[in-house]
């Protein structure tokens, strides 16, 4: 799940139209996150490529990618050196199959993360302004 804490305490002086600003400035910036968290996602394909909006209130909405392991490819983690993986390489892609009787044997005892969810949250923050200033627009 992706945190970004976003003050709107200015748009206190829209009044009664606040809220609604509010929600539509907070659509613009959570759609816009799922692009770009679709674009930096280190894979072309699978769940993991898939981000959407899970859950949205007046103030908070969860973005969520449907691949159970997609912070261990943002954070990094841990693996058992020696443990054989069954599948096969396609170019430079494994493809895992249980079935497999060829595979590969895990080398490195630790796999550095990606980072790609803060590339993502750095590269939504400049435009944060801007999507809700084009709220204020729509909305007035």
């Amino acid at each position: 799940m992706v945190h970004i804490k976003v003050d709107l305490s200015h748009l206190d002086k829209f009044g009664p139209k606040m809220p609604q600003i509010r929600r539509k400035g907070l659509d613009y910036v959570a759609n816009d996150l799922v692009r770009i968290l679709d674009v930096n996602s280190p894979v072309d394909e699978g769940v993991l490529h898939k981000w959407f909006i899970a859950e949205k209130s007046d103030s908070v909405y969860k973005i969520r990618s449907p691949a159970r392991y997609a912070g261990y490819v943002n954070d990094g983690h841990s693996q058992q050196v020696g443990r054989f993986i069954p599948g096969s390489w396609n170019g430079d892609k494994f493809n895992y199959n249980p079935e497999a009787k060829g595979g590969m044997v895990l080398k490195q005892p630790y796999v550095k993360g990606q980072k790609f969810v803060e590339k993502s949250i750095r590269q939504i923050e400049p435009k944060i302004e801007p999507h809700f200033l084009r709220a204020i627009e729509d909305v007035l």
